[in-house]
């Protein structure tokens, strides 16, 4: 098995894992008793310090999964479908990155989800901030990946040298490899002449056009060598 088919493999592997643990530990967020609370207020408390470790892992193995996806080879047929399942999970993270910062930032400026004479949270001057910048500096990043990821997954991973029309090196002339031989081997031996002569009617036909004919005398002057 190949590198690109492992990277598909197994970054597919890990990128189902790492969307499995977020998807848990989300539920488990929003098990808790939050009754009294609106709906914003409830996914405010169970999001606004969700930590990235899980969508963070997932990005990782979703750019394996892509560099695989280009280079597969016996996995081939899974390329297509696995850069489907990528582009849906990493859409579902990153407005999941989007939702937990914009959570942070509300839930800073608020200081408290809730109302203190019913069920609520407060949260401390120090809390906040530090919740905050580490949130931010996490999720808005890892947030702006997972949609590049999610835009390449879902356009397909640029080829190398994409729109580029590769120009074929020209052939070394018959004439010119005619002469090297002449000079290594013919001037010096005793089929000089004939071997001179052919060189230039070489030249002559390959001036006219006729590379046929060039390289029919080109075979007998290297059997002169």
């Amino acid at each position: 098995m190949r590198r690109g088919d492992l990277l598909l493999a197994g970054g597919a592997a890990v990128a189902l894992a790492a969307s499995a643990e977020t998807a848990w530990w989300l539920r488990a967020r929003f098990a808790l008793d939050l009754e009294g609370l609106t709906a914003l207020e409830r996914a405010g408390a169970a999001l606004w310090d969700f930590r990235p470790l899980g969508a963070a892992v997932f990005a990782l193995a979703a750019l394996a999964a892509l560099l695989g996806a280009a280079e597969a080879d016996r996995l081939e047929t899974l390329a297509a479908p696995t850069r489907t399942g990528i582009a849906v999970l990493a859409s579902a993270h990153a407005a999941l990155a989007v939702l937990v910062a914009a959570l942070a930032v509300w839930i800073a400026a608020a200081g408290e989800v809730g109302r203190r004479d019913e069920l609520g949270f407060v949260y401390s001057s120090a809390d906040r901030v530090v919740t905050l910048v580490t949130q931010l500096l996490a999720w808005l990043p890892l947030g702006a990946l997972l949609a590049v990821l999610a835009v390449l997954a879902a356009r397909g991973w640029p080829e190398r040298n994409a729109g580029e029309t590769e120009v074929p090196e020209p052939e070394a002339a018959i004439s010119e490899e005619m002469e090297e031989l002449w000079r290594e081997h013919l001037a010096h031996g005793p089929n000089r002449e004939r071997a001179r002569t052919l060189l230039g009617r070489i030249q002559a036909l390959e001036e006219a056009g006729d590379t046929d004919g060039a390289q029919e005398l080109a075979e007998q002057m290297r059997r002169l060598g």
